[in-house]
């Protein structure tokens, strides 16, 4: 199985990247002169943004992949497992057993 959230932060760090260069581009393109606008920095933030946007994509798959996993743990668990748990949990709620316990020596306040 592939870890789909070493894959998700990767692509968040490219976003990240890209988000970084186009701001840079963007900056060149208001620094320069009006009538000629700098086409390089143009095509660069240009690209950056199709980048942002497949990156974007690529984490909204991995989250419905990483759903999908945990989906599939919980679909293996069995009813009765829920069941065993409960009542151990009913049995042995020592917490609760403590506070009855202090609140009938008057030390509970």
């Amino acid at each position: 199985m592939t870890d789909y959230s070493k894959r998700q932060l990767k692509a968040l760090d490219r976003i990240s990247k890209k988000i970084s260069d186009a701001e840079s581009h963007l900056a060149r393109i208001e620094d320069s002169v009006p009538d000629r606008r700098h086409r390089t920095a143009q095509h660069e933030t240009i690209k950056d943004i199709k980048s942002i946007l497949k990156h974007a994509r690529k984490v909204g798959e991995y989250d419905a992949k990483i759903d999908a996993k945990a989906d599939e743990k919980l679909d293996k668990l069995s009813d009765t497992d829920g069941d065993d748990i409960k009542r151990y949990r009913e049995e042995h709620h020592s917490l609760e057993k403590a506070k009855e316990v202090l609140a009938k020596a008057g030390k509970l306040e």
